[in-house]
């Protein structure tokens, strides 16, 4: 989408946006728009159009609880008032006090097509055109919001895509292209590396799937004056989860297309932070695999080894995406040595259980970075939990045979369980956090028919690392 800032003559526009926080027009709207005065105003959440001499006024009535909550009311009047914009809409950033920015990438979401595969005659393509004008913005406000929209349906679009377009290797072309493009470096290793570099539970994971697996290491270096790794991501990248020999139940399986969710919103995250150039050190890992049925297909019972030494007794191959962030882990710590670890997975049912779609399940035995993470959560929408990580649940890990088993054999406490089994691999790190994104990341919305990508994750991340950037002792 075209964004253009205009300085003044707002009344050349037939058609202008005009935001009401909370239900409630502020003095220069009324001021601005006499014609408002007496005019029903729409609910919050909603928008409606109002007419006068100079056009159509599109109200869009937004709640000030956080980012995400402005986006997807200015997205969903975008998508739903196509006949009411025009050609060239005007959006009045005077009347969006700090929420600017996302009622920008709100307009700038709605010309995200989910249909990728239809046929194209049939479709209705009567999206929001590239031609939005904006006025009382900054040059960087805008610069800054089509960045963050241009990654959310990059995001998107890969989630939503089915796992034939996506397996592993396309992961890593995803990657790569995007580093190549933006400015960082990034390397994928492949089964034989994997194999080399002692990646057995990465391996072990995907060795049932024709598509093999696959380790992405990206690096961003935007502040020479720091010698190290301030941050390092590791994403979930299962491609496909069918569960393994420990199948998943066929109802709702195709939607285990989303499993990789988290690796695409730090793959979404990187490229964010480099096109915005943000002064920090960082490091985005995806361990990526498809989790297939197949004669050679890890088996339940199996021991396995895994990069930190440790061995695992896998009681169910459902509970994968838990090995390969194992491996991952172990790598990170010890050979990136950052100052901040954070890994990103759609990890289990039991998260989504205990908080639903709503928010995502926050593990970390450290305060700072737990408070600083709700803190980015609140804001940006992509809504966090705490939970617990005490020594009490060490005992779920217990295996008679390995040093400890994929699955507690109790069916209670199951996220803490996988997190409590991540925590055995990260060396120990003072300032690692866990964040089980299960519930959120793809679910109903206003804006497809049936369950969808939600883009969570990406303005969570992006928070958190510009205050990171700014503060490096959060």
């Amino acid at each position: 989408m075209k964004v253009s800032l205009i300085k003044s003559d707002a009344g050349a526009y037939s058609s202008q946006i005009v935001g009401i926080a909370d239900g409630s027009l502020s003095a220069e709207a009324k001021s601005q728009f006499p014609m408002l005065a007496d005019a029903p105003l729409p609910e919050k959440g909603q928008w409606a159009p109002v007419y006068g001499p100079s056009g159509c006024l599109l109200l869009v009535s937004y709640e000030t609880k956080n980012d995400k909550s402005v986006t997807d009311a200015f997205r969903l009047m975008a998508v739903k008032a196509k006949k009411y914009l025009g050609d060239s809409p005007l959006l009045h950033g005077d009347h969006l006090g700090g929420y600017r920015i996302a009622a920008l990438i709100g307009l700038c979401l709605s010309d995200y097509e989910i249909g990728h595969f239809k046929d194209k005659t049939r479709m209705d393509t009567k999206n929001v055109e590239a031609n939005l004008a904006v006025i009382n913005y900054q040059a960087e406000e805008i610069a800054e919001a089509k960045v963050k929209a241009d990654v959310l349906k990059k995001v998107m679009h890969m989630v939503n895509l089915p796992s034939c377009e996506k397996t592993p290797e396309r992961m890593g072309t995803f990657a790569s292209d995007s580093a190549h493009l933006y400015g960082f470096s990034c390397e994928v290793w492949d089964r034989d590396k994997l194999e080399h570099m002692g990646m057995h539970a990465i391996n072990a994971v995907g060795k049932g799937s024709q598509h093999p697996p696959v380790l992405i290491i990206s690096r961003y270096r935007g502040n020479p004056e720091h010698k190290g790794t301030q941050l390092a991501l590791v994403g979930k990248g299962v491609t496909f989860d069918t569960g393994g020999i420990s199948i998943k139940p066929s109802n709702n399986m195709h939607y285990m297309k989303c499993d990789m969710a988290a690796a695409a919103s730090i793959i979404g995250a990187i490229e964010a932070v480099a096109r915005l150039q943000l002064p920090i050190n960082m490091t985005a890992v995806v361990p990526a695999a498809e989790n297939a049925v197949d004669a050679r297909s890890l088996l339940p019972g199996d021991v396995i080894h895994s990069y930190s030494g440790k061995t695992i007794e896998v009681l169910n191959t459902d509970a994968e995406g838990r090995l390969c962030l194992a491996d991952a882990l172990a790598w990170v710590s010890k050979n990136e040595k950052p100052e901040c670890i954070i890994d990103m997975a759609t990890l289990t049912g039991s998260a989504v259980q205990a908080l639903g779609p709503q928010a995502a399940a926050l593990f970390t035995a450290n305060d700072s970075l737990q408070a600083a993470l709700l803190q980015a959560g609140s804001q940006s929408g992509d809504k966090l939990w705490p939970m617990p990580l005490w020594e009490d649940y060490d005992s779920l890990l217990h295996s008679d045979i390995a040093d400890l088993s994929n699955l507690p054999q109790s069916p209670v406490a199951g996220s803490i369980a996988a997190a409590k089994f991540l925590e055995v691999f990260t060396n120990e790190h003072p300032n690692w956090a866990h964040i089980d994104m299960a519930g959120p990341s793809f679910t109903d919305s206003p804006f497809a028919k049936m369950k969808s990508a939600s883009g969570y994750g990406v303005q969570l991340l992006c928070n958190f690392i510009e205050r990171l950037a700014k503060n490096a002792d959060i």
